[in-house]
């Protein structure tokens, strides 16, 4: 009787997982892709959690302007595959201050979507609100925007560098780095720009994509 139970518990738990993943793929997963891919901030926007948007209109709305202006700017291109879709068995990643950046809810599930004609793997948490899948993101207090501020600042100072290398990119490795990006080899130009340059990564890889854009 003991092993029966714990059979129809494992199936139980078998189908209540099924049952997530086919939701977070209708609710979240379709939705997003269609947003990100036509530019649609809005509709971004909608694939945020509820409590994260009530963070978005308690005083970081422009931090999330800047998430949605930069997830807006250049929208990846062709077929999606998700890479991995699985409950959270531990906390997501700080990639910003924990005590200036604190998630409003708990994310249960994470799930990683990778674009046919880009470099670029999407890693989103997710949380359910009533029946429906939702991306969940820190939500910045008052030190939060205090350290936003000052990397805007830094990232104007980037990208004026930015601008001032690509002039500065002439040929035959401009015309190089062009073929490899209409190639689809974005990562292979980031590395053969880092290595004739003698640049960090993060300005090599701005570099590359400011010559993507210019090349459009």
């Amino acid at each position: 009787m003991e092993k029966f139970a714990i059979s129809l518990a494992l199936v139980a738990s078998c189908a209540f997982g099924a049952s997530d993943e086919a939701a977070i793929q209708s609710t979240f997963v379709t939705p997003w892709v269609q947003a990100i891919q036509s530019k649609d901030k809005a509709g971004i926007e909608r694939t945020f959690h509820p409590a994260v948007r009530a963070c978005m209109n308690a005083g970081g709305r422009e931090f999330f302007d800047n998430w949605l202006d930069r997830e807006a700017q250049s929208p990846p291109k062709g077929a999606y595959l998700i890479l991995k879709l699985a409950p959270m068995t531990e906390p997501p990643p700080a990639f910003l201050p924990e005590d200036g950046f604190p998630y409003p809810v708990k994310p249960t599930y994470q799930v990683q979507i990778e674009f046919e004609q880009s470099a670029v793997v999407f890693h989103l948490y997710l949380a359910p609100s009533n029946g429906t899948w939702f991306e969940v993101g820190p939500c910045p207090n008052e030190k939060g925007m205090a350290f936003f501020h000052e990397q805007l600042i830094e990232g104007a100072k980037q990208k004026e560098k930015t601008a001032r290398l690509l002039a500065d990119l002439k040929d035959p490795l401009r015309s190089q780095l062009t073929d490899l990006l209409r190639q689809q080899q974005k990562i292979d130009a980031v590395k053969k720009y880092q290595a004739a340059a003698g640049v960090d990564l993060t300005t090599a890889v701005g570099v590359i994509d400011a010559l993507q854009k210019s090349d459009h």
